[in-house]
């Protein structure tokens, strides 16, 4: 069973040699990068671990977007050695429904690299709609909160 954990003291380390295949690395930033985001915008940011039953898959951090009156998905990742296992899409199906039960914001946005087939798939396959902005090669989509 996919559930999220906060990172914390016990676990970042293990989150840190999560990567992703090398074919997809520019498409995703590394763990250490997110980490570091998240420290320096901790007051917005909530880093998680994914975890199949106990072992874990994946990393991802949510940042909380007053101003834009948004969830933002900055970094989604599954670890090389367990994707096409349906984790990813598992793991997002439990991080929008925890959105959904607090609902502070009414959407959830998130961005994708141009050429990451398998992410921009993952994404529409769950209702994220291309909201026409392109920020260089990154192409921004959202959810509404209602739709979840």
């Amino acid at each position: 069973m996919i559930h999220l954990e906060p990172v914390t003291q016990k676990n970042y380390r293990e989150c840190l040699r999560l990567k992703v295949a090398e074919s997809q690395a520019r498409f995703v930033a590394s763990n250490a990068k997110s980490l570091a985001e998240a420290y320096v915008f901790y007051d917005t940011s909530r880093p998680y671990v994914i975890y199949a039953d106990e072992v874990m898959v994946g990393f991802v951090l949510l940042r909380d977007l007053d101003h834009l009156q948004s969830y933002y998905l900055s970094q989604f990742m599954i670890d090389e050695r367990y994707q096409r296992k349906g984790y990813g899409r598992e793991a997002m199906q439990v991080l929008l429904e925890m959105l959904n039960e607090e609902r502070h914001y009414p959407r959830v946005s998130l961005c994708y690299v141009e050429g990451s087939d398998g992410a921009k798939a993952l994404y529409e396959g769950l209702g994220f709609q291309p909201t026409g902005e392109v920020d260089e090669n990154e192409v921004l989509m959202e959810k509404v909160i209602e739709d979840i």
